[in-house]
């Protein structure tokens, strides 16, 4: 099944399109981690013809700045004395990955300002960005997930090795550890959390480990070819090393040109597989409450073939680089055609008069 194509009349000429006024939103309150995250992703975003772009980049130091490129922003200057100085826009395009970026930020500008986002609402993201949560919504939808145990300081482990620690609401491999017996556990636990208040003690499943995409379009839910990490027995899981290349402060600078568990797309995966991993995903679209597009981790078992979702990412930058972009190469899309279909899509969901906020 292929994506519904843009209408026509879109495509007749760039002096009959109608222009869609595109608000990039990018940076990080939270840390130089997720604020160089978020630049490297939103540099990378899709310009397709008939969209002005505008960028709206907000600092750890909680100061915002304001341009049409990110080669062209403004002084600094305060939320208060941002909001006024924001153009007319149709729509937001989010290209933040920490918590509060995934959550608040689209909330204050969807529900807030009235201004509509691409993606999920907040309240879905809100849900989806910790682990535990997502794993109680999507198992209650039938949805396969590994037995778990969700952990506070001071309450006593259950669970036996092997299995893999995480912190519930933080990404990118953040505070996660493969703990193969019980002399790695304390270590584990430090390290995680040191990355969040509460854990997710996961039974690790052996076997291969793919990524799967969903996407919203003319009413249906359609899934791309899948992406695989080649996990390997000396490397089992992923790491931030696999995902991106640091600086010597520890910020990411680059995805990394060679991955250990290096990502293959199209995902060499057989038809019935494919179909139990698309059913899964779809599945916990709509469990989860997602809109226009979502992303998930699975882990398929090494000797029963069964998937396992893993966690949910309700993320996607609209660049080459972004998962679900290689998802739509690999089947012969063309990524600004439906970059612009679903910013379309989301500029009338929701159109609000903002009163004298704009220009």
């Amino acid at each position: 099944m292929k994506l519904e194509t843009i209408n026509q009349n879109q495509h007749s000429s760039s002096a009959t399109m109608p222009t869609l006024r595109v608000l990039h939103l990018a940076g990080s309150r939270v840390s130089n981690f997720y604020y160089n995250l978020s630049i490297i992703y939103a540099k990378e975003v899709v310009q397709p013809v008939g969209v002005n772009s505008y960028y709206a980049v907000v600092h750890p130091d909680g100061f915002w700045q304001l341009g049409i490129s990110l080669d062209s922003l403004s002084e600094k200057m305060s939320l208060q004395d941002m909001i006024p100085r924001l153009p007319q826009i149709d729509v937001v395009v989010p290209h933040m990955f920490c918590f509060p970026g995934m959550t608040s930020f689209r909330a204050f500008f969807e529900d807030m300002l009235s201004l509509p986002v691409v993606g999920s609402p907040s309240h879905c993201t809100s849900l989806a960005t910790n682990k535990a949560h997502t794993r109680n919504v999507v198992s209650a939808s039938g949805v396969q997930v590994a037995k778990a145990q969700q952990l506070r300081q001071g309450e006593a482990l259950t669970m036996k090795p092997p299995f893999v620690v995480k912190p519930t609401s933080e990404d990118n491999s953040l505070g996660v550890t493969l703990v193969w017996d019980e002399a790695q556990i304390q270590q584990a636990l430090r390290v995680g959390f040191e990355h969040g208040e509460t854990l997710l003690v996961e039974d690790y499943i052996p076997g291969r480990e793919v990524r799967v995409g969903v996407v919203e379009s003319g009413g249906k839910l359609w899934v791309p070819p899948m992406i695989e990490y080649l996990v390997t027995k000396e490397h089992p899981i992923r790491t931030l090393h696999d995902k991106y290349d640091l600086q010597s402060d520890g910020t990411p600078e680059s995805q990394p040109e060679k991955p250990v568990a290096k990502p293959i797309c199209p995902a060499n995966v057989e038809p019935e597989l494919f179909e139990k991993l698309a059913n899964a995903a779809k599945t916990a679209h709509i469990a989860l409450g997602c809109r226009d597009y979502s992303l998930y981790d699975f882990r398929v078992h090494a000797e029963t073939n069964e998937p396992y979702l893993l966690e949910a990412g309700l993320f996607w930058a609209f660049g080459k680089i972004s998962m679900i972009s290689r998802m739509l190469q690999a089947d012969g899309q063309n990524l600004e055609d439906v970059a612009l279909e679903l910013w379309s899509v989301a500029a009338n969901r929701t159109r609000v008069a903002c009163g004298s906020l704009f220009k």
